[in-house]
C-alpha cells in the first residue's frame, strides 16, 4: 500500500514532464463497477490472489453477448496495457471505450465472439523483477489463465488463446509469446517498446532529463541499473528472436510514423530491427507501418478490426 501511494505521488510530481500525463479525460477508473453493454456483453472487474506476486492482482474482462445464452465455451484474448495505465484504461472514453467497439464487431459478425481479458501490469514491463520479488511475467502466463479458466467458460486449447498489447504491453505480449509459444496461437504488439543493445540503460540515462530519471527508477528493480546482463538477455526481444523457434505462433507488429516516443526509446529503430531479425529467422510475422499513425491506444483503435482479425484467425 505504501509503495502504491509513493508511486502515485511520484507520478503526480513528474506529470508535467511525463508524455501522456498532461491533463485531459481520465486514463483509468478509480472505482470500477461491473456493467452490461447495450448488446448484452458484460464488463467485469475482478480481484484475485496471484502466487507470483504474493498478493492480490486485478484484471477486467469482456464477456461476449452469447456468453449468457447457453453453456458454450469461448476463446480468450489477453491484452496488455502500456505505462501509466491499468486494467480499466481500455474502458474509458479517452482511449475509445474499446469494449463497446468489440461488442459492435462481434454483433455484426465481423469477428468471432471471444472473452477479452485485460490484466493490471502496473509499470512492470510484464517482466519478473531482478530479485524475484514480483513476477509479473509469470502472473500473466500462469496465474491469470488459471484464474480465468477456473472462473469462466473458456476454451483452453492453444488455438483458442491469443495475446496482444500496446506500448509497454506490446513488448510484454511479444516477449511472453516468444518465451511460452505453446500457450498462444497469435501475438500482437502495437507500438511495442523494443529496447536495443546489451545495456539499454545507456539509451535512457540522461542527467538533465526528469523523465529519464523517472524511467530509470521504474526499470531499476526490473532489470537492474545498469541492466543485469543475464536477466536482460532472458527478456530482450532481439535476444529471444535469435534463440527461439516459436513454431505455429503468428506475430503481428505495428508502428505509426507519428509515434510521440520515437525520440525517447527510439521506437522506429527498435521495431524495424525486430522485423528484420524475425525475417532472417524465418519466423511467421506481419509488420505494418502506418503513415501518420499515433502511439498507443490511438493506433489500436484506428486498426482495431484488422488486429482482431489476426488475433482470432485460429478461433
Amino acid at each position: 500500500m505504501k509503495r502504491t501511494i509513493l508511486i502515485a505521488l511520484f507520478v503526480n510530481l513528474l506529470s508535467p514532464w511525463i508524455p501522456g500525463q498532461r491533463g485531459g479525460p481520465p486514463r483509468r477508473l478509480d472505482n470500477p463497477v461491473n456493467y452490461t453493454l447495450p448488446g448484452g456483453s458484460r464488463v467485469e472487474f475482478v480481484e484475485f490472489k496471484s502466487p507470483s506476486l504474493g498478493r492480490k492482482a486485478h484484471y477486467s474482462l469482456l464477456l461476449p453477448p452469447s456468453y449468457f445464452q447457453g453453456n458454450q465455451r469461448f476463446p480468450v484474448i489477453y491484452f496488455l496495457h502500456g505505462m501509466w495505465n491499468d486494467h480499466t484504461s481500455w474502458t474509458v472514453q479517452r482511449y475509445g471505450n474499446i469494449p463497446e467497439k468489440l461488442e459492435q464487431l462481434m454483433k455484426s459478425g465481423r469477428i468471432p465472439e471471444f472473452i477479452a481479458v485485460h490484466p493490471d501490469g502496473e509499470n512492470s514491463f510484464y517482466t519478473d523483477y531482478l530479485d524475484g520479488s514480483l513476477q509479473y511475467e509469470k502472473m500473466v502466463w500462469r496465474d491469470l489463465p488459471e484464474e480465468v479458466d477456473h472462473r469462466y467458460r473458456t476454451r483452453r486449447e492453444r488455438r483458442y488463446r491469443s495475446i496482444g498489447g500496446v506500448s509497454m504491453g506490446g513488448y510484454g505480449a511479444i516477449k511472453i509469446a516468444l518465451k511460452h509459444p505453446g500457450l498462444y496461437a497469435s501475438a500482437v504488439g502495437f507500438s511495442p517498446i523494443v529496447l536495443l543493445g546489451d545495456d539499454p540503460s545507456r539509451q535512457i540515462m540522461n542527467p538533465t532529463s526528469r523523465l529519464a530519471d523517472y524511467l530509470a527508477e521504474v526499470l531499476k528493480p526490473i532489470y537492474g541499473m545498469p541492466f543485469n546482463p543475464d536477466h536482460w538477455e532472458a527478456n530482450s526481444l532481439t535476444h529471444l528472436v535469435k534463440s527461439v523457434q516459436p513454431r505455429g505462433l503468428g506475430i503481428f507488429l505495428a508502428w505509426g510514423t507519428a509515434d510521440r516516443y520515437n525520440d525517447l526509446f527510439p521506437m522506429e529503430r527498435g521495431v524495424r530491427t525486430l522485423d528484420r531479425l524475425l525475417s532472417e529467422r524465418g519466423i511467421d510475422h506481419v509488420f505494418k507501418v502506418y503513415e501518420g499513425g499515433p502511439h498507443g491506444w490511438g493506433l489500436v483503435v484506428q486498426h482495431l478490426e484488422e488486429v482482431l482479425e489476426f488475433l482470432t484467425r485460429t478461433f
